[in-house]
This record gives C-alpha cells, structure tokens and sequence, in this order.
C-alpha cells in the first residue's frame, strides 16, 4: 500500500469524524442560541408594544412590520388563570408557535388587559436549517481542503522515497558510486546521504576486492594447506596415541598467520616410560610449519623443542626445554614446583603446555597460571573434558573482539594410571 493511500486511509476517517463532531455541537448550540434570540425578540415586541397601547386596528400593521404571525390584545377577563398579566413572559401554547405576553396599564395605573404576539415555529426550523446549512459546506470545502493538502503531503513524502527505492534497487544490480541528489524532509534527505555513502563505500570495497582477488586465492590456498598441517602435527598425532599413561586434549584459536605446534609422543624401549616431545616452528605459515616438521623428521633430537619423560614405575616426571609445563595436584588443589626439573605425580593430577602465542596474548605466564588455576578449583574433579571445555570458554572470552597475531595452542594432559 502507497504512502498516500496511506496517508488518506488512516488520517481522513479521523478528520471526518472530529468535524462532524465539531458541526453537531456547533448546530446544537447555534439551535439554542436561534431560539433564545427569538424569544427575546417576541418579549421586546410585545413590551414595546403594550407600552405604546395601539388602536385595535394598527396592531395588523405593527405585526406585519415586526414580523409576527398575530398581535393582539386580551381583556382582563379573558385573560386565563395560569398567566400572571402583571409582568411581561414568554410561553408555548403548542408545538407550532411561541407566545409572548405583556401587560397593560392605563394612566392611573390600573391593568386593563396583557398584549399578545405569536411567531411561528417554522421561522425557528427555517434559521436554524440555514445554519445547518451553512455548517455543512463548511465542514464539506473543510474536507476537501484537507484531503487535497493530504494528497499534496503525500506526493511530496512518496516521490522522493520512490527515487530512493529506484537507487537501492540499482545498487542492487551492482551500479555502485552513483550518486543520488534530493530535496525534501530532512530525514529523507539524510537517508538519500546514507544511501550515497554506502554506494561509495561498496564501490571502494569491491575494487579492493578486484585489486586483491589473485593474492586472495593464493593466500587461501596457503591456508588451508597450513592448517592441514597443523593437523598432521597436532590433533592427528593426540588421536593416534594409544598409551593409558595420560588423556590429551588440545585447545586451539587459531589466527589469520598460523604457526605451528608439532606434539609426537616418541616410542620408548621401556615400556615404563611415557615420551612426550612439543616442537614450535620458527617462521609463520606453511613454509614456517613444512620446515618444523621436516627438521623434526630426520634430526628430532637436534631440534629445539621440549621434551617430558614419565616414570609410570616411580610417578615421576621429568622436563627439559624451552617451555616449562604447569602442574597441578587434583588432591591439593594447587600448582606443584618442580625441583631439579623433576616431580612426583599422582593419579589425576594435571599438567599443561602452551606455545609462545598465549604467553604473548596474556603477557606473561602468571596471568595463564591465573586462569587455569581459576577453572581447576572448579572443575578438575570433573575430569579431563570438562576442564578442557571450561578452559576452551575461558581462552575465547579473553580472545574476544581481539586480533590474534598468531595461533594460540594449550595442551591439556591428566594423569590416568601412573
């Protein structure tokens, strides 16, 4: 439905009915006043003309030049009982006609009869329908007045929103930048503004986009192949471990420039011995994780990485390397120091590694020792996923509305049966 149908549909009902409204009241009020001022009329005539006591046979002229339907006089004895002859009123004698009554004195002063006028009714009805009358075409060119100025507003609003529905539809169709000029309300002109500067701004995007698209692809392809890797060197090799020695569980946000975590859990000839080995890559990107996982291949010992060895016979753990794990005593509710890189572990106990992308994103270890500590008090009685869920929650809240400059990788580990 149009903005003018609109306009007429909903506003005119309302008008319509205050006016009519307006035009009852005002007719009832203008009928009263109609009334009264014949009354009033009929009094002054028949006090005016008692005072001056008329021939019998000029009242017929008098009534014709006041414009009275009869005039004339009535004795004292035939005056009825119910009227008081000693003062001038006015009374209805039927529905047809209104009389107007006045005394008559002579010179000592005695009454000697009332002079009487009648008008009719209908000189009433035939003012006060004048008057309806004229309500009526005021109320009808009130009407058109309004519905013309309804439709002029109407036209005025639906002509420039037409122009902005044409613009929208041909940015829709991709001709961008084109720019679109309208006088009018100020609220559409400050969309026809907005519209423009949306035009303008898709334009410049989508010749970024053009600019860019090749480098795009190629950066795309480089991506998914990094994160491919990441998974041969990370997820792939949790899944395939099959020791009851430790549960794994590996937590991810990753950035627009990956680097990437190589975690091997390397075969020992003791088979009470659990080896866990976690290698970071120098440079980002897939060169960054192809060169980690090349190297580690053919000289894992010679690599710089850190390794952790397992006594299941003693619960021992010893650590070595760049990055020191974080443990902590499911019985004490506490981080346990290691001394001489060796501690004693316990069935439950946890232990967690980072790489340096969370150490950068929290400045420091304290505050990473801070938020695990928080989640564990909590929930490490509720085993390895739970906390693992709670911590995956807590990683993406800090990360929130934040631009990671590289990956983010917490290792979660428990002791099963040491």
């Amino acid at each position: 439905m149009k903005i003018r149908t609109r306009l007429l549909l909903f506003l005119l009902p309302t008008l319509i009915t205050s006016i009519a409204l307006i035009s009852i009241f005002l007719s009832y009020k203008w009928y009263e006043e109609i009334v009264e001022s014949f009354k009033t009329r009929l009094k002054s005539a028949v006090v005016s003309v008692a005072a001056i006591n008329p021939q019998e046979d000029q009242l017929s002229r008098i009534a014709k030049e006041l414009n009275l339907e009869n005039l004339y006089f009535i004795p004292l004895s035939s005056i009825p009982t119910h009227l008081d002859p000693k003062e001038a009123h006015i009374s209805s004698s039927n529905g047809k006609q209104i009389t107007g009554y006045a005394p008559i004195f002579n010179a000592q002063g005695e009454l000697q009869g009332v002079m009487a006028a009648d008008v009719n009714v209908n000189l009433i009805e035939k003012k006060f329908q004048d008057s309806v009358i004229l309500v009526v075409i005021s109320a009808g060119l009130t009407i058109a007045l309004m519905v013309a100025t309804l439709y002029l507003i109407a036209g005025k609003l639906s002509r420039p929103i037409q122009r902005l529905n044409n613009s929208a539809l041909a940015i829709a169709a991709g001709h961008y930048g084109e720019s679109l000029s309208l006088q009018g309300p100020k609220e559409i002109t400050e969309l026809a503004n907005t519209l423009n500067t949306m035009s303008e701004c898709l334009l410049e995007n989508i010749n970024r986009l053009k600019e860019n698209s090749l480098l795009r692809e190629r950066m795309y392809g480089e991506y998914e192949c990094a994160m491919m890797l990441q998974h041969l060197m990370l997820q792939k090799n949790i899944d395939d471990c099959r020791s009851d020695a430790v549960a794994v569980k590996s937590l991810t946000l990753f950035s627009d420039s990956p680097r990437g975590l190589l975690l091997d859990f390397p075969k020992s000839e003791r088979p009470d011995l659990f080896h866990i080995h976690i290698a970071e890559a120098e440079d980002d990107g897939f060169e960054g994780m192809y060169e980690l996982l090349t190297q580690y291949k053919h000289s894992p010992e010679a690599h710089k990485q850190t390794s952790l060895t397992f006594d299941r016979a003693t619960s021992i753990f010893q650590s070595q390397g760049p990055h020191s794990p974080l443990f902590w005593s499911l019985d004490h509710k506490r981080y346990l120091e290691p001394r001489d890189s060796l501690i004693q572990l316990e069935s439950g106990d946890f232990f967690f590694l980072f790489n340096e992308g969370l150490l950068r994103l929290f400045k420091g270890p304290k505050a990473i020792q801070d938020l695990i500590a928080k989640v564990l008090k909590i929930f490490a009685q509720d085993g390895l996923e739970t906390t693992a869920s709670m911590l995956q929650k807590e990683l993406s809240f800090a990360a929130k509305r934040k631009e990671l400059a590289e990956d983010i990788h917490l290792l979660c580990f428990q002791i099963l049966n040491p």
